[in-house]
């Protein structure tokens, strides 16, 4: 019987067939993940270390500290305590502050941890797409470019650096398809800020492009609707979609000018762009000549475009979604204050390594990458430009202070030592962390002028007034001033388009019932006679 010889070794291949490039890992060991961990938060302890030095970086945690207090004492989320944003902001603020004392210590410890958070999640997306060699550095262009803004806009402990997180969750849950864990998230960023929807579009539009869009699309929609229906549910309907979604009308349509809008808008691009200086570099190095090859001659070439896998097609569908996105969110009312743009930080740091993974893939040349070695040695090369950028840009804000901080912590120590412990103040201005640093309550709901005048740092002056208030808005601080009237008034509104000498209210109740007992590096403080 004749036996048959069979060949265990491999087929030869047909000459000029490249080996099959092997899948980016989806994940990594656990080793790795704690190393990148651990790195990571310790940067964004780095580049977040400035902010533990001030009592306040900015009026909109003096805001969020005041209605912690306010909350603890009792108050409800749109009764006793509004705001235009959503409540989960001030509600980690109200638990910082119930476990102690240094409350605004405790947030900014919990902001350390978000934004290293934000960098680990963003390290893991991209690990998914390409691998090992972009995991951490996308994490660390992150981390740094978040500290690549003025200091009150980088350090600040606000609604963006706690809505980060979820955003960039949204995106790490859609690229494994878990489209209601991904809803979940969606839900999570817009309860911190209502711009943390943006990651709908990426999300809708990876859906639209599966074979599962019925089964996908429900996931995503009940993700992201349940939680924000519970929470109407808790706080009530009417008010929590009253202040979360249709009480911004007059401050979105009051925008600066043209020119003042473009100049916000390009100091902060400008500034933020530093963290991506090198990145600039790799644009001359992207494949344009094949992009811009005629037909005929794409017919005529000898060798096959590269190919290019399931993860990288999913990369460029989600990022060609997410940046634009990022960018309409923070466009939305033209004020372009410069927090508004750590919202970009992820989409960038991924656009980033999306560039070296198409560069090292163009084949152009036979070139490795931008500068050899292949593309951890570019990667390496774009993270050293961006930790350089966040220790100059940290270093700056170990010397800053906000504006405004000593007049505010003056007036502050005055109304602390003119008041006594529960006697309600009220301040017209915008720096509602004078309640909070004299540890007195307000005689208002309307922490800020703003409210009521529509006032905005960098808004149109001409839409300022009592007709552009949040409606409604006028007829209750009439009723709380007459319930309760305040034992002190701070007027801080000298060389302001809110001139207290302008509304008729207020002006008559302190030519009635006060009297000016201090001025304060400009604020005046009225005291009343019974009090």
């Amino acid at each position: 019987m004749a036996h048959v010889a069979v060949e265990t070794g491999h087929r030869p291949k047909p000459a000029g067939t490249a080996p099959p490039r092997a899948a980016p890992a989806a994940g990594g060991g656990r080793a790795v993940l704690v190393r990148q961990a651990v790195l990571l938060s310790l940067l964004a302890l780095l580049v977040r270390a400035p902010s533990f030095g001030r009592p306040f970086w900015s009026p909109d945690e003096g805001y969020l500290g005041t209605e912690a207090v306010l909350l603890r004492a009792g108050g409800t989320m749109y009764g006793d305590v509004v705001d235009r944003k959503p409540p989960l902001v001030p509600w980690l603020y109200e638990a910082c502050f119930a476990l102690g004392p240094h409350g605004l210590w405790l947030v900014r410890v919990l902001a350390v941890g978000a934004l290293a958070l934000t960098g680990i999640l963003v390290a893991r997306l991209a690990t998914r797409w390409w691998g090992h060699w972009a995991g951490l550095p996308a994490g660390v262009l992150t981390v740094a470019a978040t500290a690549a803004l003025p200091a009150p806009d980088a350090m600040a402990a606000t609604f963006e650096v706690f809505m980060l997180p979820a955003t960039v969750a949204a995106m790490y849950f859609g690229a494994r398809r878990r489209y209601l864990l991904a809803g979940l998230a969606v839900a999570v960023a817009t309860l911190s800020k209502q711009v943390g929807l943006a990651p709908l579009l990426p999300l809708a539009a990876q859906i639209l492009a599966g074979r599962r869009r019925t089964r996908e699309g429900a996931a995503l929609v009940a993700g992201t609707v349940a939680p924000l229906a519970l929470c109407a549910l808790v706080l009530g309907v009417r008010p929590f979609t009253f202040w979360v979604f249709f009480s911004s009308g007059s401050y979105a349509s009051s925008p600066p000018g043209a020119a003042e809008a473009a100049g916000r808008a390009g100091n902060a691009l400008l500034c933020l762009l530093t963290a991506f200086a090198l990145t600039l570099l790799l644009v001359p190095r992207l494949p344009w000549r094949n992009a811009l090859r005629r037909p005929a001659d794409r017919t005529r070439a000898t060798a096959p475009p590269p190919p290019r896998d399931a993860a990288q097609r999913d990369a460029s569908r989600a990022l060609a979604g997410w940046l634009p996105a990022s960018m309409a969110a923070v466009a939305v009312g033209w004020h372009f204050y410069g927090h508004y743009f750590l919202q970009l930080t992820p989409p960038l740091a991924l656009g980033s390594l999306w560039l070296v993974n198409l560069t090292r893939r163009s084949g152009t040349g036979g070139r490795r990458s931008t500068w050899g070695g292949g593309p951890t040695r570019t990667a390496s090369v774009l993270v050293a430009g961006a930790l350089v950028a966040a220790g100059a840009w940290t270093a700056a804000a170990v010397r800053s202070a906000p504006p405004g901080m000593t007049k505010v912590v003056h007036v502050a120590t005055a109304v602390e030592e003119r008041t006594a412990p529960g006697q309600r103040v009220f301040q017209w201005g915008m720096h509602p962390e004078i309640y909070w640093l004299s540890g007195r309550k307000p005689a208002s709901r309307y922490l800020t002028a703003g409210l009521l005048t529509n006032f905005s740092g960098g808004g149109d002056p001409a839409r300022v007034g009592r007709r552009y208030a949040v409606p409604g808005a006028w007829d209750r601080f009439r009723r709380e001033l007459a319930a309760s009237p305040p034992c002190l008034v701070v007027d801080d509104s000298a060389g302001t388009p809110y001139r207290l000498a302008d509304y008729p209210e207020l002006r008559n109740l302190l030519t009635r019932d006060y009297r000016r007992v201090a001025t304060v590096d400009g604020a005046r403080l009225y005291q009343r006679e019974t009090c």
